[in-house]
């Protein structure tokens, strides 16, 4: 992609910026569709006049309709809108932030999606379908995928799609965690394989039990199974939470708290704590603790946003090897400036 973009840039510089600017409507309209310009323009942070501009040429081209519920993709743009964002990423330097970061974090595959999911919620929700694309693509007839909850994996389940069932078993990665039924571990996976015409399992447990309950639970025929899944599976696709909010989250003791500020600990994920080098400083008990470790042609992909959570992803990503890292563009600017690259400044 920035070989061609070089060669555009050398024939046509004075169109380049239309270009771009297309790419990078089509491929917004396509999360928030049905949409209308006002909005897409704010969305965008862009004026009113260049989105409309924008739209009226994708519209004579056949790529989108526009009526009274706002702008959509038409069937014609399901073949190019993959390359317009690639091309969008590309025009506004988010391929660049997307190399450093593999670079940097020794992840081979990095999705930066444009904004900062902390100041808004739409942003949270093209991390989630950049997600959704990212895991179909792994995703293989007969294997086993694990998943944990939270809104980042809520939005990453309702962005799955597939034009074919798929014979793939989605399993939770995490027991019952807080009182959103929406986002927990279970519903995620249910709603996974509803949406690729796959097979899932229930965790019958809530994910924060001592270590004696836990393995009584264990031997129940209904969590047998799931457990048995989740050691063999081979895609495993996470969220990553701060440090601080998961301890509160998880209603960790005084004591477990002061080892967590003792020793700086500012990430977490399946029950690990971790400090910034990714070393281990307190486990908590859970039905998924170790998932990642299970055998060699297991894959990890984790998904989160914001810039706040920089630091966590960091953490995360040298705690465990993984294949790939979606995220946003605040987080992975942060993330380039904490690790000293010239692309996060």
């Amino acid at each position: 992609m920035m070989d061609e973009m070089k060669v555009l840039s050398r024939i046509a510089p004075d169109l380049m910026a239309d270009i771009g600017r297309r790419a990078q409507v089509l491929s917004s309209i396509e999360t928030m569709q049905p949409v209308g310009r006002r909005a897409l323009a704010s969305r965008l942070n862009l004026p009113e006049r260049e989105v409309r501009a924008a739209a009226a040429a994708l519209k004579e081209q056949g790529l989108i309709s526009m009526d009274a519920a706002g702008m959509q993709l038409t069937p014609q743009a399901i073949e190019v809108i993959s390359g317009a964002r690639d091309l969008s990423r590309a025009m506004f330097g988010l391929t660049k932030l997307e190399q450093a970061l593999s670079s940097l974090l020794h992840v081979p595959h990095v999705v930066v999606v444009s904004g900062n999911a902390d100041a808004d919620p739409q942003v949270l929700k093209e991390v989630g379908r950049a997600a959704a694309h990212r895991v179909h693509k792994l995703l293989q007839s007969g294997m086993t995928l694990a998943v944990t909850g939270g809104s980042t994996m809520y939005e990453m389940a309702h962005g799955m799609q597939s034009a074919t069932p798929m014979n793939v078993m989605v399993v939770p990665a995490r027991g019952g965690m807080g009182a959103t039924v929406e986002t927990q571990a279970n519903t995620v996976a249910a709603e996974i394989a509803r949406r690729i015409g796959g097979h899932h399992r229930v965790m019958h447990l809530p994910d924060t039990l001592d270590g004696a309950t836990l393995q009584e639970m264990m031997k129940l025929p209904e969590v047998k199974e799931t457990i048995e899944l989740l050691e063999r599976t081979d895609l495993v696709v996470h969220g990553v939470g701060r440090a601080d909010v998961m301890a509160r989250y998880r209603h960790l003791t005084v004591e477990e708290q002061d080892v967590l500020k003792k020793n700086q600990a500012v990430g977490e994920a399946f029950g690990d704590f971790f400090d910034f080098q990714g070393k281990t400083v307190l486990q908590a008990s859970t039905v998924s603790l170790g998932v990642g470790k299970l055998h060699q042609n297991s894959r990890m992909v984790a998904v989160a946003a914001g810039e706040h959570k920089a630091e966590a992803i960091i953490a995360a990503t040298r705690h465990e090897s993984h294949d790939s890292l979606i995220t946003d563009e605040a987080a992975a600017r942060r993330i380039a400036a904490l690790l000293g690259s010239a692309e996060g400044r």
